[in-house]
């Protein structure tokens, strides 16, 4: 079972339904609605029970999300229906500041590591568009990173801030614990 634990409009997604992905988000305004609406750091699942988590959180605070249009992967391919547009939405009104960012970071970061499989993956989407990546990934001291993925495609990007697919691994219990206590 995969989780998108930030699923906005369900943009990354070219097929936005599946039995194997639930969608969460808190944001009740979206054009694609999630399966659930919940809060990503206090979830209502189940120790363990994600083989995988997607988390593309916002980057940035202070509202003043820019909003794109971009095609619904559904009909972009088609050559006999036109492309029916949808909006983007980034949940930077979300945070008054940088802090509350990182404090949300954190504590998101802590709940996938409950409902995450011991074997499971959480994938970590950032872009460095107000914080360095070195200090996004310095929040997630439960895991190891296994892959950076550098994105260059200019609907992932931000000018010239980079973004990154992070593919990280929950560390041992015991090391846990030592840093939980």
């Amino acid at each position: 079972m995969i989780l998108d634990a930030t699923a906005a409009n369900r943009f990354i997604w070219c097929k936005k339904d599946s039995e194997s992905v639930i969608w969460i988000d808190i944001e009740k305004n979206l054009e694609v609605k999630p399966t659930i609406y919940a809060d990503n750091s206090q979830s209502p699942f189940l120790p363990k029970f994600f083989d995988t988590i997607i988390f593309d959180p916002p980057h940035g605070w202070g509202g003043g999300n820019p909003i794109y249009l971009y095609p619904d992967a559904e009909t972009y391919n088609s050559k006999f229906s036109k492309p029916r547009l949808i909006p983007t939405y980034y949940g930077w009104d979300k945070f008054k500041n940088q802090r509350e960012l990182i404090g949300y970071l954190y504590k998101a970061q802590k709940e996938f590591y409950r409902i995450l499989k011991d074997d499971g993956m959480l994938w970590f989407k950032w872009n460095t568009i107000r914080i360095s990546l070195h200090r996004a990934l310095s929040l997630f001291e439960l895991w190891h990173i296994m892959m950076e993925i550098s994105v260059k495609s200019p609907t992932q990007s931000a000018g010239n801030n980079p973004t990154y697919w992070v593919c990280m691994m929950k560390k041992k219990v015991d090391y846990v614990q030592s840093i939980l206590c």
